[in-house]
């Protein structure tokens, strides 16, 4: 057995002890409700605190509390963002690609990514508007549509936040460099 293992086994023979002590004086509480309100509340006080610390411990000692998606999921979820950025990607259909639920899969693909999904998708869309904008002539109606943006204002909006100049300039900046 492994230390994790025998120090789960161990935190979750405490945690029975603990949860019966609790049930007790929630039982007792609950009978002596009545006749005696000021004993009631000292029981649920101080099962209040016998609760207290054991959540963040059990958290801690739980492992898959860290993990992010499993290498395949990775995998998966990047290579269909890469092929789809043309159109709306949503997380719940990111999640069904994981097999994960949407709750889930939004937790863990930060974890795993660093970013929420909605970010992750918006800096692709920008890296292969960036990509467009340099290596083509295309208008910057086109590069937004085949980037998946509503419009050109919304390119624009969103790149100029993030970016920190226009497609246009930065479009006019790049190839200035290329050419020099």
């Amino acid at each position: 057995m492994t230390a994790m293992n025998t120090q789960l086994a161990t935190t979750g023979a405490l945690a029975g002890q603990m949860a019966q002590a609790v049930l007790e004086m929630l039982e007792t509480a609950q009978r002596v409700l009545r006749a005696d309100p000021g004993q009631a509340k000292s029981l649920l006080d101080r099962a209040s605190v016998l609760l207290t610390p054991a959540a963040p411990s059990l958290t801690a000692l739980d492992p898959s509390a860290l993990s992010g998606l499993a290498p395949w999921q990775e995998r998966k979820v990047d290579q269909f963002i890469a092929e789809n950025l043309d159109r709306t990607i949503g997380v719940g259909e990111l999640a069904s690609l994981a097999r994960l639920s949407t709750t889930h899969f939004s937790r863990v693909f930060k974890r795993s990514f660093g970013v929420t999904p909605r970010d992750y998708v918006m800096r692709a869309r920008l890296e292969r508007a960036k990509a467009l904008l340099s290596r083509t002539s295309l208008s910057l109606s086109q590069i937004a549509l085949d980037c998946g943006f509503c419009d050109q204002a919304h390119m624009s909006r969103i790149f100029h936040q993030v970016v920190g100049a226009t497609p246009s300039r930065w479009r006019k900046q790049t190839m200035f460099e290329i050419a020099a």
